[in-house]
C-alpha cells in the first residue's frame, strides 16, 4: 500500500519525462502545487498555476526565478469558491498536469484541456484508471475510505469517489481516447507512489 510519509514527496519531472524530452522546452505547470516539477531540477523557461494563493505566495518566495500565476478558480475540493476563469498571455511547448484532473469532474477536465490545447503544444495529463484496482486500494487505505466501490468504478467511462471534504475521480482509458483524440501512456515508477498510482494522457 502506499505510505503517508512517501506521499507527499514526488518528483513531478521525473514523472513526465517518463514521455517527453523537457530539455529546450517552455512548459507550463497547471496545478503546480508547491514547485514538485522544479524543486528537483532548475528549468530555462518554468510557469507554474494554481488555485491556492498562499501556495504561490511561497513559491514566489522560494523560488522568485520563476513566473507564478494565481488564479481564483473553482474545484470541489481545494477550493469551493473559486470563480475566476484562467487566463494565459502566451504559448508554451509543453503543459504539464500532475494529480490535478484527478480532483475533477468531467466537464472541468475537458473544459480545462480545450482551453489548454490553445496555448501548449502538447499536453501531458496524469490520470487515475478504471482498469488499475491497486491505485484505488492505495486511495482507500490513504484516505480510510472502505474499499467497495471498484465493481462500480471499473464498469464505468468516469466515477467520482466523492465525500464532503475530497473528490477523487477515475477514468476509463478508452472513453479518454475517444473523447480527447489521444494516447494513454503506462508509468515505469512502482505503484506504492503517488507518481506509480497514474497513467498519462498525452495530447
Amino acid at each position: 500500500m502506499l505510505h503517508l510519509k512517501n506521499y507527499f514527496k514526488y518528483n513531478v519531472r521525473k514523472y513526465f519525462e517518463q514521455y517527453v524530452n523537457l530539455d529546450n522546452k517552455s512548459v507550463l505547470d497547471f496545478g503546480c502545487n508547491h514547485g514538485n516539477f522544479i524543486r528537483y531540477n532548475d528549468h530555462f523557461d518554468y510557469t507554474g498555476i494554481d488555485i491556492n494563493k498562499n501556495i504561490i505566495d511561497n513559491n514566489i518566495k522560494k523560488y522568485p526565478k520563476y513566473k507564478w500565476i494565481y488564479y481564483n478558480g473553482y474545484n470541489y475540493m481545494y477550493n469551493s469558491l473559486g470563480n475566476e476563469k484562467i487566463k494565459l498571455n502566451r504559448n508554451y511547448d509543453v503543459c504539464i498536469s500532475f494529480s490535478v484532473m484527478t480532483h475533477m469532474f468531467i466537464d472541468e477536465m475537458i473544459t480545462y484541456i480545450n482551453f489548454l490545447k490553445k496555448y501548449c503544444g502538447k499536453i501531458f495529463v496524469s490520470y487515475y484508471s478504471t482498469s488499475n484496482k491497486q491505485s484505488y486500494e492505495n486511495i482507500c487505505h490513504y484516505r480510510n475510505l472502505k474499499n467497495d466501490e471498484w465493481a462500480k468504478i471499473k464498469s464505468n467511462n468516469f466515477y467520482y469517489i466523492k465525500k464532503k471534504d475530497f473528490l477523487w475521480t477515475f477514468y476509463n482509458d478508452e472513453y479518454l481516447k475517444s473523447i480527447f483524440n489521444c494516447q494513454i501512456k503506462e508509468t515505469r515508477f512502482d505503484n506504492k507512489t503517488l507518481i506509480g498510482m497514474q497513467k498519462c494522457l498525452v495530447i
